[in-house]
């Protein structure tokens, strides 16, 4: 099979990898019509906004598509390099954001926010998705590596490391992620008290929403994982609910500290007014639902791709003691794991 013939089809598609795999997934829908779903009450698979009342829950559902599986190594990356450019005007853009958050830190009105901005990215040729989606699954194989092409939201691909959560047989697992440091081959990776607290804020907040209906949870400790050259904090959390409170926990759960901040509705609503654009389905979820199964990543570090540019996604967590520069400098070693497709 060619990955290209797929997109001449015009139907709805998604391309995945999940973390630490060598399997390609293709799930091809075999009609044109859009499906939506915000009660996660269909089998398939499902590309949710980070905002439910700005855009709506795709799904392609199961029984209407056409599901196949291939090995990574079957297919060749035949794409050259591109050439492309960020501007200085991006980074002194981002960091007033960030200056506007600290302001209503500063004031208590909340602990933690996240702010991320769309860098709009302009490439000089034709831009193959699928040799691009080829290098990002060979490049980051702890991550869940997406394509997805629908009529109603476009064409996106990402690389993201944060598993919104895995659901089966009642038990519920995910995990608390947070702070990003890049990866030094000749030095350890030391946190400091602004990454560990903006961490342990992420745990808090999913062990109080899951304290209302598990009936046990189970913490483990914080430790560190790695992203292609990127470090995070992460403490893994597993809980026993039933399957009658689990989509409720899933509409309660999203969106977490790690894509908003804390207190989320004050964070939520602060959101648009500092970033002054649109999140769409960045910072959303993504992944497959069944009757009695789930396994859904949040969508970070993303692209949406047009004809002649792509929207790059990415953001960080903005807390009491945050630096704008440095705050710059991270959505920049993010962006790194992106711009993988370029060269």
């Amino acid at each position: 099979m060619k990955l290209n013939e797929i997109v001449k089809t015009n139907l709805p598609f998604v391309i995945f990898k999940k973390p630490h795999s060598g399997q390609l997934h293709v799930w091809q829908q075999q009609n044109d019509q859009t499906y939506t779903d915000n009660e996660f009450n269909t089998e398939g698979f499902y590309f949710a906004p980070f905002d439910y009342n700005k855009h709506p829950v795709i799904v392609i559902p199961k029984k209407y598509s056409l599901i196949r599986q291939y090995f990574i190594r079957e297919f060749n990356d035949n794409m050259p390099s591109l050439s492309y450019r960020i501007t200085n005007e991006a980074a002194e853009k981002h960091q007033q954001k960030v200056i506007r958050a600290l302001k209503h830190i500063q004031k208590n009105e909340l602990q933690k926010i996240i702010v991320s901005r769309r860098q709009r990215i302009d490439i000089d040729q034709s831009f193959d998705i699928f040799s691009g989606i080829l290098r990002l699954m060979q490049a980051h194989d702890s991550s869940f590596v997406y394509l997805w092409a629908h009529p109603s939201t476009g064409i996106w691909i990402g690389a993201t490391p944060e598993l919104l959560t895995q659901y089966q047989n009642q038990i519920f697992r995910t995990v608390a992620l947070a702070g990003t440091l890049p990866v030094k081959t000749d030095k350890p990776v030391i946190w400091s008290s602004k990454e560990i607290k903006e961490q342990q804020l992420v745990t808090d907040y999913i062990q109080q929403i899951l304290k209302q209906y598990a009936e046990q949870i189970q913490i483990g400790k914080p430790k560190t994982v790695f992203q292609g050259k990127l470090a995070h904090i992460q403490t893994q959390i597993e809980a026993v609910i039933s399957q009658l409170s689990f989509k409720t926990v899933l509409r309660q759960l999203h969106p977490t500290p790690a894509v908003c901040g804390l207190p989320t509705p004050v964070a939520n609503k602060l959101i648009p007014d500092i970033e002054q654009y649109d999140r769409k389905y960045y910072t959303g979820f993504l992944g497959t639902i069944t009757n009695t199964a789930a396994e859904l990543f949040v969508n970070l570090r993303c692209m949406e791709i047009f004809d002649t540019f792509i929207n790059l996604y990415v953001g960080g967590g903005i807390v009491k003691n945050s630096v704008p520069d440095k705050e710059w400098e991270e959505t920049l070693i993010k962006s790194q794991i992106l711009l993988t497709v370029f060269k």
